[in-house]
C-alpha cells in the first residue's frame, strides 16, 4: 500500500474529468461503459443528487432503469443514504436543502426499477389505451418458463404431424453431450428446438421477417481445411520440441494429419469402387 492511500489521499484516477463531468454537466447526455466495480453506480447517484438539488427535476420526474430487482433496490438505498448525507452536510444552501429534503421524503415516488416494472407502471397508468386488463401482474422468469414449455410442447405435437424443414432438420441433426462428460439429452434435437423458440420469444418485438445468407458448404469447408493445414505446417517448425507453442498447438497437427489421412482414404476407397464398377460391367458385356 502507497504511504498516499495510507493516509487516506485519493488515489489519481485517469477517469477523474469523466467523472467530474457526471457528475455537473446536467444539461449533457452521457453514455457511461466501465467495467464491473468502477464505481458507475456511485457516479449516478452523484449526478441523481445534483439534479434534484438543482432544482431541474423533482423526484417524480426520475427514472432509473435497471436489469434486475436486486439492482434497482440497491441503486435506491444507495440514493437514500446519499440524500440523508446530503441533507446534514453543512455547505448546502437553502434553497437546495429544501429541495433534497423534500426528495428524501418523497422518494418512493421515484422510478427506479427494472425495465419490466417500468414499463408495467406505464400500462396501469394507461390500460385502456393499451388495451389490456387493468389487472395484469408481469410473469416471473420462471413462471415465463414454464408457460412457454406448456405452449411448445402443444405446438411440437402439431409440427411433427407435418414438420416444416427446419424441425426436419433439427430431428436429423446427431445427438451429443453439450460439454465434455454431460448428458447427450441436453443437446438433443427437442431440446435444440426448445432453445430456439425461446430465443425467438425474446426477439418477438423484431418484425422484420428472419433471412438465410447463402452459404456454399464445400467452398467454406475447403477454405477452413487450407488453414488448418497452413496453420499446422507453420507450428510444425519449432526449434524444440518442448517449445510452449509447439506444445500447445499439437492438437491442430493432429487433426491436420487426421483430415489428410482420411482424405487420402477416401480416394483410395473411390478408385477401388470405380474399378470394381467397371470389372462389373466388362463381365456383363462379354
Amino acid at each position: 500500500m502507497t504511504e498516499a492511500r495510507r493516509q487516506g489521499v485519493p488515489r489519481d484516477r485517469g477517469d477523474q474529468q469523466a467523472r467530474e463531468a457526471i457528475a455537473s454537466d446536467l444539461d449533457s447526455t452521457f453514455v457511461v461503459e466501465a467495467a464491473a466495480g468502477t464505481g458507475k453506480t456511485t457516479e449516478l447517484v452523484k449526478r441523481i443528487v445534483r439534479v434534484l438539488a438543482t432544482g431541474k427535476a423533482a423526484v417524480a420526474d426520475l427514472v432509473a432503469v435497471t436489469f434486475t430487482e436486486k439492482a434497482a433496490g440497491e441503486l435506491k438505498f444507495r440514493l437514500r443514504q446519499a440524500l440523508e448525507q446530503q441533507t446534514s452536510a453543512g455547505d448546502l444552501d437553502a434553497d437546495s436543502r429544501g429541495r433534497l429534503d423534500r426528495a428524501l421524503t418523497n422518494l418512493e415516488e421515484a422510478h427506479i426499477s427494472t425495465i419490466h416494472g417500468f414499463c408495467a407502471d406505464l400500462l396501469r397508468e394507461r390500460p385502456v389505451e393499451a388495451g389490456i386488463d387493468p389487472l395484469f401482474r408481469v410473469l416471473t422468469e420462471g413462471e415465463a418458463r414454464r408457460l412457454y414449455a406448456e405452449a411448445f410442447d402443444v405446438w411440437l405435437q402439431r409440427a411433427l404431424e407435418d414438420p416444416p424443414e427446419g424441425v426436419r432438420r433439427s430431428l436429423r441433426r446427431s445427438t451429443r453431450p453439450s460439454i465434455p462428460g454431460g448428458d447427450a439429452s441436453d443437446d438433443g434435437p427437442v431440446e435444440r428446438l426448445r432453445s430456439a423458440g425461446w430465443d425467438l420469444v425474446e426477439w418477438r418485438d423484431f418484425g422484420a421477417g428472419w433471412t438465410r445468407p447463402d452459404f456454399v458448404r464445400q467452398r467454406e469447408i475447403a477454405s477452413l481445411t487450407g488453414r488448418v493445414h497452413a496453420f499446422a505446417a507453420t507450428t510444425s517448425q519449432a526449434a524444440s520440441a518442448r517449445d510452449p507453442l509447439f506444445v500447445d498447438t499439437a492438437a491442430a497437427r493432429r487433426i491436420s494429419d487426421r483430415m489428410v489421412r482420411r482424405c487420402r482414404w477416401t480416394r483410395t476407397m473411390v478408385r477401388r469402387t470405380g474399378a470394381k464398377r467397371r470389372r462389373s460391367s466388362r463381365k456383363e458385356a462379354s
